[in-house]
């Protein structure tokens, strides 16, 4: 998804002898069948072994399965120049090659244009592809995981046979029947709802909120607040995750009188399809998640129910001004937030041999100025830190496999970036390497970097 920098050439799913899943950051004003150039920039993670993937129609081709990394530019139109986007994804076309460095048209598809995009298998494909970069950055082996990703893949596409053995390798075969358990039934979200139970709520007093939408979504929820001015409601937790029967609750308070709205927001990615053009043989096929947001709101009104006012006919009788909307369920309060917060920026790819940029956001949170504050960032093997750099005020200094930094200061509301420099080393090419950034009293940071390598007909079956 963080979810987010060597230049970013994006983050990615799989390899093999066919088209490619893709995760693109086209705008949300991207339409079907819109004609763009793509270009395969490499591969990685790898898996180690070459495999005999079994055919759907019939045969099998050699391949070492991957995740792949391309750049996608579309077309200058009046009054707008070209966009270059960097994006990531896997092969869904085992009868056709793509080669690195070549330049290719390609029609990006809908559902509307190809209904079976909007089928179940297509939908669980999909889903792999939505989590596949949180899948492989936490896995033991990461080649193994983008491997199984690709082959589950073709199967969900109809490239590879539905066997028990899809290839010839058994520990692949266990890892892609575990991820097909994994994705079964499962979509990408697409849809959001939010809601406040009861009338008007009392102050102080919680009014339940009701988040639906698709299963295992994350929704993120805040209040509205006017630029600038201080926030009078509060809505716990700050961060739901959809249950299997579509729903997840919070709670909203208020100290001050009059309506709330609470926010939610969450990421809703749409599939398509590269196509290769009419009467071509080559790219590959491509399916593609085009990366979007939905959002919902709902209003409360909160009331002061310490006033009364005096009930007609009734003299001396006193009623409240309106009726308090029930208790919400017992949900926890969130924990309030560390007074220092750590970012890292890192590159989603980088090139063997090459030098890559890191960059550390340190920000404070709280109410009083931090001093001495000290910051580390490790970098993974086969990676070397050149130089460690901060803003004025700052020392930095790089160790054979860390940099570390010391500020004197920083004010409430400031923000300083820290930047480090690595050299990638050349045996790296095909592996992913991940850094973590740490600083006292703040929540660690870590990003993975894919290092590319070339990818050649030979490597795809061809």
């Amino acid at each position: 998804m963080n979810r987010p920098r060597v230049p970013r050439l994006g983050r990615a799913a799989a390899f093999a002898a066919g088209a490619l899943l893709l995760v693109l950051s086209f705008s949300s004003s991207a339409v079907a069948a819109e004609r763009v150039t793509f270009r395969l920039l490499g591969s990685s993670p790898i898996y180690a072994n070459a495999v005999d993937v079994h055919k759907a129609s019939g045969g099998t081709v050699r391949v070492r399965p991957a995740r792949y990394h391309y750049r996608i530019t579309r077309p200058a139109s009046a009054g707008s120049a070209a966009v270059v986007t960097e994006a990531s994804g896997n092969c869904v076309d085992l009868s056709h090659y793509i080669l690195t460095g070549r330049d290719y048209s390609v029609d990006l598809q809908t559902a509307d244009d190809a209904p079976e995009l909007a089928s179940a298998p297509y939908r669980e494909a999909a889903w792999l592809l939505w989590r596949s970069e949180d899948l492989i950055g936490s896995a033991a082996d990461a080649g193994l995981e983008a491997g199984a990703l690709q082959v589950a893949i073709w199967q969900l596409t109809g490239q590879a046979r539905e066997l028990d053995a899809p290839s010839s390798d058994v520990t692949l075969n266990a890892r892609v029947s575990a991820l097909r358990a994994l994705a079964a039934g499962r979509s990408v979200p697409s849809a959001l709802s939010v809601s406040v139970a009861g009338g008007d709520t009392c102050l102080d007093t919680a009014a339940a909120v009701t988040v639906a939408g698709t299963p295992g979504a994350v929704v993120d929820l805040a209040v509205a607040t006017e630029p600038g001015a201080q926030p009078r409601a509060t809505v716990s937790p700050q961060q739901v995750t959809i249950g299997a029967d579509g729903l997840a609750s919070a709670s909203l308070r208020s100290s001050a009188t009059g309506a709330v709205t609470v926010q939610a927001t969450m990421s809703a990615p749409t599939l398509l399809r590269a196509a290769k053009l009419p009467g071509a043989t080559t790219p590959q096929d491509q399916l593609l998640l085009r990366p979007g947001t939905l959002g919902a709101e709902a209003t409360q009104s909160f009331i002061d129910c310490d006033l009364y006012l005096f009930a007609p006919g009734a003299p001396g009788a006193t009623i409240p001004l309106a009726p308090a909307a029930p208790e919400a369920p017992n949900v926890p309060a969130a924990p309030a937030g560390p007074a220092l917060a750590i970012s890292l920026d890192s590159p989603g790819l980088a090139a063997p041999g090459g030098v890559a940029v890191h960059r550390l956001t340190v920000t404070n949170n709280g109410p009083h100025t931090a001093r001495n504050l000290k910051v580390a960032q490790r970098v993974g093997t086969g990676v070397a830190p050149i130089s460690a750099r901060g803003p004025k005020g700052s020392r930095g200094k790089v160790g054979r496999s860390a940099a570390h930094w010391t500020l004197s200061s920083l004010k409430p509301g400031r923000s300083a970036t820290l930047v480090l420099r690595v050299r990638v080393g050349r045996r790296m090419a095909g592996e992913v390497t991940r850094s973590t950034a740490a600083l006292r009293g703040a929540r660690s940071a870590s990003a993975t970097t894919a290092i590319v390598r070339k990818v050649g007909k030979t490597e795809q079956g061809f």
